[in-house]
């Protein structure tokens, strides 16, 4: 019997249901968070390799697990056609049988972008943006990357005697800015909105603050940097993206979705792999003496990590759009699928291969696969800001420690992205040295918590990231043509002052 709630998003009827499992494995709670890996092995040999779970404590927000790295293929590459990205197939939602506020339910709603489209709506709402990170320097993002990493460092490694021991929570003053300063420099964003911004996207992240609200603030900051670039193009990831919409294929708000895409999920899949990364280094002797004696270089070890401890965990967001089975299970038109990347990598079968097979095993997913899995450009811009911010922590700080044992971290709840609460470590005060960085831009940018700094301003940077600005066009040539020279990104006076509390 159809219901009388709503239609399918093709305008039939909803197909008769069937009934769900009588019971639902619980995929939330402290134990979960803790040790994730060991309840997909429990899963794994007691239920099987497609799992009934509830996220949350009501059971409202249910799904199927999928743990089997064949069948996660299947989804992700879709060559059947049966699993759609577009949350209007959500049965649930579109029911409103969903726990009102779940801050995984505005994550997964339904947006006019690439996440949602099916193909070849999808090339086309992702080609401007595809074709405007190929257009990067790699070797001057590094160099940008290298810098913002460095003033990073020196915020937290204030002068005093080098015996001294410094302890800070590297996830909130390093791994969490890092790749959402970088991402926010190549837009082109100014000082001001970077805040904003950044307050924001940790809002919608987090839950904390109202995530509709967050989600909203952000859909209007993007619309106005669009509207701002493409009057005043420079050399940016924004103005690029503009370019190559010349014919107005996307529309303003379509490209705005896009740009906030990149930097939201650019930001989490990097800060949980800059600090899983960390983690194991200094959990994992033998990783680590391999790293140290150049046996394995820090590519490896990032590598290993997408088996071990997956920064994504989950991709939620497959709905069935008809009937079908997965794993042993009948799924109906409307039911979700979720990807669990974090159980392919802890798979004993998997994890029997040994540690330097893991190293250069790249038939991990995660980077995804099929039209939705993340486009060339993307994965290498991911992985730079992941390898230069590690390398810059090994090489400055190279008796890095954890400041708790490591089964006293605490853990977020891994449904998407997996990181500890907080990640604590102490490290001897090094000899006094000014970065290059901090020596070029003579900063001294305070961090929140910590005591004011005096705050010098900052040059331009010597290089964009992006060789030239685009070619002036009939759109944005013209008499109000700003005077001022195009093609340098905004210079922010304090990098790293703005990052909200947590």
């Amino acid at each position: 019997m159809a219901t009388s709630v709503s239609l399918t998003p093709v305008g039939t009827p909803w197909p008769e249901r069937s009934a769900w499992p009588d019971h639902l494995y619980p995929l939330h709670g402290p134990d979960f968070a803790r040790d994730p890996f060991a309840y997909y092995d429990h899963l794994r040999r007691h239920v099987g390799p497609v799992v009934p779970v509830a996220l949350e404590e009501s059971h409202s927000l249910r799904g199927y697990l999928v743990i089997d790295h064949s069948l996660q293929l299947d989804i992700l590459r879709n060559q059947r056609q049966i699993w759609s990205r577009d949350a209007r197939w959500y049965r649930d939602l579109a029911e409103g049988a969903l726990p009102a506020g779940h801050p995984l339910i505005d994550l997964s709603a339904h947006r006019r972008g690439r996440l949602s489209a099916g193909e070849p709506e999808h090339a086309q709402l992702s080609g401007p943006g595809n074709k405007a990170l190929a257009r990067m320097d790699m070797l001057r993002v590094g160099d940008l990357i290298q810098d913002l990493a460095d003033q990073l460092i020196d915020s937290f490694v204030p002068e005093g005697p080098p015996a001294e021991t410094v302890e800070v929570d590297l996830l909130r003053q390093f791994a969490l800015p890092l790749p959402l300063l970088v991402l926010m420099r190549l837009t082109g964003m100014d000082e001001r909105d970077a805040l904003t911004s950044g307050s924001a996207l940790h809002a919608m992240l987090s839950g904390a603050a109202g995530p509709p609200h967050a989600t909203g603030e952000l859909a209007a900051l993007m619309g106005n940097l669009v509207a701002h670039k493409s009057k005043e193009p420079g050399a940016d990831l924004v103005s690029w993206m503009l370019h190559f919409n010349e014919d107005g294929a996307l529309t303003p708000a379509e490209l705005s979705e896009d740009v906030w895409l990149q930097i939201a999920v650019g930001h989490g899949a990097s800060t949980a792999w800059i600090c899983n990364t960390v983690l194991e280094l200094l959990t994992n002797e033998r990783l680590s003496e391999d790293l140290a004696a150049a046996r394995c270089s820090m590519d490896q070890a990032m590598n290993h990590v997408m088996w071990s401890n997956a920064p994504i965990q989950n991709i939620i967001g497959r709905w069935a759009t008809e009937p079908t089975w997965l794993g042993g299970h009948r799924i109906d038109v409307g039911d979700m699928a979720i990807v669990g990347l974090g159980a392919s990598g802890a798979d004993p079968v998997r994890r029997a291969v040994g540690l330097e097979t893991s190293r250069t095993n790249n038939a991990h997913l995660g980077w995804g696969a099929g039209a939705h899995g993340c486009p060339a450009p993307a994965r290498e811009l991911g992985a730079l800001i992941v390898r230069t911010g590690l390398e810059r922590l090994w090489e400055r700080l190279p008796d890095l420690e954890l400041a708790v044992p490591g089964e006293r971290l605490d853990w977020v709840l891994p449904h998407v992205a997996r990181t500890p609460t907080a990640l604590p470590v102490r490290f001897p005060r090094p000899v006094a040295e000014a970065s290059q960085a901090g020596a070029d831009a003579g900063e001294g940018a305070p961090v929140p918590g910590s005591p004011a700094t005096p705050v010098v301003p900052q040059p331009e940077r010597r290089h964009s990231p992006f060789p030239s600005a685009p070619p002036r066009t009939r759109s944005t040539a013209g008499k109000d043509e700003p005077a001022g020279p195009r093609g340098q990104l905004p210079g922010w006076r304090a990098l790293v002052a703005w990052w909200p509390k947590r």
